[in-house]
């Protein structure tokens, strides 16, 4: 018995030392728990207010192009509404080139470009220059907006000479930019909702400096008394058979006696030479506005002598 007590004592006076030792402790433990809690407590209140990673952040809305005049519209259009418009080409390369760039080029940037939404084309009249198959492999919901046509039944088109197959500049002809600024803005008023009451606003105005410019111009050709146009340029015909003016000669070495005829070219400089008005065609990316670009080639053929 005796031996029985003395064990139950020792065990008991450790016990009375543990729960001592444990007592002697629990400041500090609360003090843990209370510094670790404030510590927890901050970094996620920090990683709350910290901004997104880039790779976080969603792309912004974005348009494709491949044309300068798709640009060119496209960015009239869309301005204001936030849409970022590309121009996919090299900036230097004409539109006889684009194929190439398509062919040769495209898919080694491809991993380098947006998920665009959409992508304007003219693939009705120049599958050639079609980089829709292209743009999916980044994002397989892309829109493929034809500029060209309407696709819907009995929808508008550009008007093109019977049977003309070649990419000429048909965008040259004002009735045709027209058609294409309307396709244009209820393709983007579809695929951009929120933004149609602008849409529709930049499109009025389009229209209104197209409808200027045709009209301007007429008026410039017969105050300045010609007879006719002429040019040895096919492409241009879009252009040429769109004017009040009948067509004279499609070679410099044709007969005129008698007549007064402007002769055409397509490039960006203008031409001292008599009797030759250098229209800017749109054969290579325009940095400028549709406003501008119409001026320009008003400025440059109120300088024809």
């Amino acid at each position: 018995m005796p031996g029985t007590l003395k064990k139950k004592s020792l065990s008991s006076d450790k016990n009375i030392f543990f729960h001592r030792r444990m007592q002697s402790y629990l400041p500090s433990l609360l003090v843990l728990v209370l510094v670790l809690g404030t510590l927890l407590l901050v970094l996620s209140r920090t990683a709350a207010a910290a901004p997104d990673s880039p790779a976080d952040e969603p792309e912004p809305e974005s348009l494709a192009t491949v044309l300068p005049v798709a640009h060119l519209l496209s960015q009239s259009l869309l301005a204001g509404t936030g849409v970022q418009v590309d121009y996919l080409p090299a900036k230097r390369y004409p539109v006889s080139r684009i194929r190439y760039w398509i062919d040769k080029k495209l898919t080694g940037e491809l991993a380098d470009l947006p998920r665009y939404r959409a992508v304007v084309e003219t693939a009705s009249i120049w599958p050639e220059g079609s980089v829709y198959s292209n743009l999916r492999q980044r994002n397989i919901a892309v829109i493929p907006v034809d500029m060209a046509i309407q696709l819907k039944p009995d929808g508008a088109r550009i008007s093109r000479a019977e049977g003309e197959s070649a990419l000429d500049f048909f965008w040259l002809n004002p009735a045709n930019l027209k058609v294409m600024v309307s396709i244009l803005a209820e393709d983007f008023s579809r695929i951009w909702p929120e933004h149609q009451p602008l849409i529709q606003q930049n499109q009025q105005r389009a229209v209104e400096q197209i409808t200027g410019f045709a009209l301007k111009l007429d008026d410039m050709l017969w105050q300045q008394g010609w007879d006719g146009v002429c040019s040895d340029n096919s492409a241009l015909h879009p252009m040429l058979q769109s004017l009040s003016l009948p067509m004279l000669a499609e070679d410099k070495t044709d007969d005129l006696d008698g007549f007064r005829c402007l002769w055409i070219e397509e490039g960006k400089k203008a031409s001292a030479e008599p009797n030759l008005w250098v229209v800017n065609g749109l054969n290579r990316f325009e940095s400028g506005s549709l406003s501008d670009w119409l001026e320009a080639n008003l400025n440059k053929l109120q300088q024809v002598q």
